[in-house]
């Protein structure tokens, strides 16, 4: 697990390596479910170009956050930070 420091009201994003072929911009879903104590905030994934997915997120209150992505591509699902 990889591990960033972002301020509170500050963006966190992250980046991974997917598919390009076909029309990923309607083929590929992609969220991430974002964890703070027993709270979880669910933020939409999106498509960047040459095969890379972007999921972005603003801490909205101060402490350790986690999340797991979800697709039904494999390559992006799962993943966690």
């Amino acid at each position: 697990m990889s591990t960033a420091t972002v301020e509170k009201w500050g963006v966190f994003e992250a980046a991974f390596k997917g598919p390009s072929g076909g029309n990923p911009y309607l083929d590929v879903s992609l969220d991430a479910v974002f964890t703070h104590k027993s709270r979880e905030v669910r933020v939409p994934g999106f498509y960047d170009g040459d095969g890379v997915y972007r999921v972005r997120f603003m801490p909205d209150v101060e402490g350790e956050w986690s999340f797991q992505t979800r697709s039904q591509t494999a390559e992006l699902n799962g993943k966690t930070g």
